[in-house]
C-alpha cells in the first residue's frame, strides 16, 4: 500500500497499540491477579477456569481468524474487533456473576484473537514490502510492548486512588474500555482500506491439500516441541510469579503489581532486542535454546532455593522473566533450522500457533489447582513448588526439544554442504 512515511508510522503505531491492548484486558490476572480475585470475590480455580476458557476460544480462534481476514475487510475487522473489546469491557466493569464471566472471557477470545490476529498481520504486512517486513514487525512487537507498559502502568497508579480493591479494579477496566473506545475512532478516522489478496479457488485447494501435508512434517512437529516447552514456561512466570512474590514473598500487592508490570511489559522489550542479538551469535539455534532452557530451568530452580531472601529472590524472578521472554520472543526464528521451507511459512505458522500455543487452555487450570492443593494442606507454598517443578520439568523438556533441533540443523547444514 502505497503510505507517505508520516501517515505509514501513524497508522503502524495505532496498529501496534492495538495488538498490545487487546491482550492487557482478558490478561488482566498477570498484573492484577490479587486485586482481581478480592474484586470478583473469586477463587483461585474459577480465575483459572476463566484463564482456560479464554485460552480455549483464543487458540481455536486462530484458524477462522485467517479465514476471516481473507473472506472480509481487514479495517472493519479492526473496527469490530476495538468495539466489541470496548463493550465487553464495560460489561466486565459492572462485575456480573461467575457464568457472566466466563461468557465475557469466551467473547474476549473471539474478539481479541478470532477477528483481530490475522487481520492486524494482514495490515502490518500491508505496510511495506518484503525488504520491510522485518523492520515493520520489529517496530511493532516494541510499540505493543510501550503501550501496553503505559496503559498498565496509568492502570496501576488509579487503582492506588481507590479505598477498596474493588472499585480501584472497576477503574482500571473503565481505563480500559476508554482506551478501546478511542483506538475505534482512530481505526475509522486514521487506518486506511487494505486491499485483500484474493485467491483462486484452485489455489485456495492447493493450499489445503499442502496444509494437509504440512500436519505430516516432522519438522513442523520439532517447532510445535520447542514452542509449546517455551510458551509453557513464559505463561507460567508471567501468570503467577507476582503472586507468588505476594503470598510466598510477603511483598504488598502494590509492590508485586508493579514488578508485574515491568516482568510483563519492560522486559518483554528488553528481551526482544537483546535476546535477538544473543541468539544470533550461535551458529545453530537449537544451541541458543538449549543454554537459555537451561538456563531458565536453574533460574526457577533458583526461586525456590531462595524464598527465605526475599529481596535475592524478587531478583531472581525479574530474571526468569527476562529468559522466558528471550525464549519467547526468538522461537519464531527456528523455523528455517527445523526445515521448515520459506514457501510453507504461512501454512506452518498457522499450524504451530495452533498447537504450540494451546497451553493458554491448560496451564491456568492446572496451576490454579496446584496451589488449591497447597492451600487445602495448609501452606500455599506447598503448591507453588510444585509450580517451581512443573517449570523445572518444561526447561528439561525444553532442552531435550533444543538438542533435536540442532541435531536436525546440522543434518540440513550439511546436506547444503553437500548439494
Amino acid at each position: 500500500m502505497n503510505l507517505d512515511k508520516s501517515k505509514r508510522n501513524i497508522v503502524l503505531i495505532i496498529l501496534s497499540v492495538i495488538a498490545g491492548i487487546a491482550y492487557l484486558a482478558p490478561l488482566i490476572r498477570f498484573t492484577f491477579y490479587d486485586q482481581m480475585v478480592a474484586a470478583l470475590g473469586i477463587t483461585d480455580i474459577q480465575l483459572g477456569t476463566l484463564a482456560g476458557v479464554y485460552g480455549t476460544l483464543s487458540v481455536i480462534g486462530y484458524v477462522p481468524s485467517g479465514i476471516l481476514a481473507e473472506k472480509f475487510n481487514t479495517k472493519k475487522l479492526l473496527i469490530l474487533s476495538c468495539a466489541a473489546m470496548c463493550l465487553i469491557t464495560l460489561w466486565y466493569s459492572m462485575f456480573p456473576g461467575f457464568t457472566a464471566l466466563i461468557v465475557i472471557h469466551g467473547l474476549y477470545g473471539v474478539f481479541s484473537v478470532g477477528t483481530f490476529w490475522s487481520p492486524y498481520l494482514k495490515a502490518i504486512r500491508n505496510l511495506g514490502d518484503e525488504n520491510e517486513q522485518g523492520r515493520l514487525f520489529g517496530i511493532s512487537e516494541g510499540v505493543r510492548g510501550v503501550g501496553q507498559t503505559i496503559v498498565a502502568f496509568i492502570c496501576l497508579g488509579v487503582m492506588g486512588l481507590f479505598a477498596t480493591e474493588a472499585a480501584g479494579f472497576r477503574a482500571v477496566l473503565l481505563i480500559n474500555a476508554a482506551v478501546f473506545a478511542l483506538l475505534t475512532l482512530l481505526v475509522i478516522f486514521l487506518v486506511p482500506d487494505f486491499d485483500k489478496d484474493k485467491r483462486k479457488e484452485a489455489a485456495t485447494t492447493e493450499k489445503k491439500e499442502s496444509m494437509w501435508k504440512a500436519f505430516g512434517k516432522s519438522s513442523i512437529w520439532l517447532c510445535i516441541f520447542v514452542i509449546m516447552c517455551g510458551y509453557i514456561l513464559w505463561n507460567t512466570a508471567n501468570s503467577y510469579m507476582g503472586t507468588y512474590c505476594t503470598r510466598v514473598l510477603m511483598i504488598t500487592p502494590e509492590l508485586s503489581s508493579t514488578l508485574s508490570i515491568v516482568r510483563s511489559y519492560i522486559i518483554v522489550f528488553v528481551a526482544g532486542i537483546s535476546g535477538g542479538i544473543i541468539m544470533d551469535k550461535f551458529k545453530f539455534k537449537g544451541s541458543g535454546m538449549f543454554f537459555a532452557f537451561l538456563a531458565t530451568g536453574v533460574c526457577a530452580a533458583a526461586v525456590f532455593f531462595t524464598s527465605q531472601a526475599t529481596m535475592i529472590c524478587v531478583v531472581v524472578t525479574v530474571i526468569l522473566a527476562y529468559l522466558v521472554n528471550v525464549i519467547k520472543s526468538t522461537y519464531w526464528s527456528i523455523l528455517g533450522e527445523a526445515g521448515v521451507p520459506l514457501a510453507m511459512t504461512g501454512i506452518a505458522t498457522g499450524i504451530i500457533s495452533l498447537i504450540g500455543l494451546s497451553p493458554d487452555i491448560f496451564v491456568a487450570p492446572i496451576i490454579s489447582r496446584f496451589l488449591a492443593y497447597g492451600e487445602a494442606q495448609g501452606d500455599v507454598t506447598i503448591g507453588f513448588n510444585i509450580m517451581i517443578v512443573w517449570m523445572v520439568v518444561w526447561s528439561a523438556l525444553g532442552i531435550l526439544s533444543a538438542v533435536l533441533l540442532k541435531r536436525r540443523g546440522v543434518k540440513i547444514k550439511a546436506r547444503e554442504i553437500e548439494g
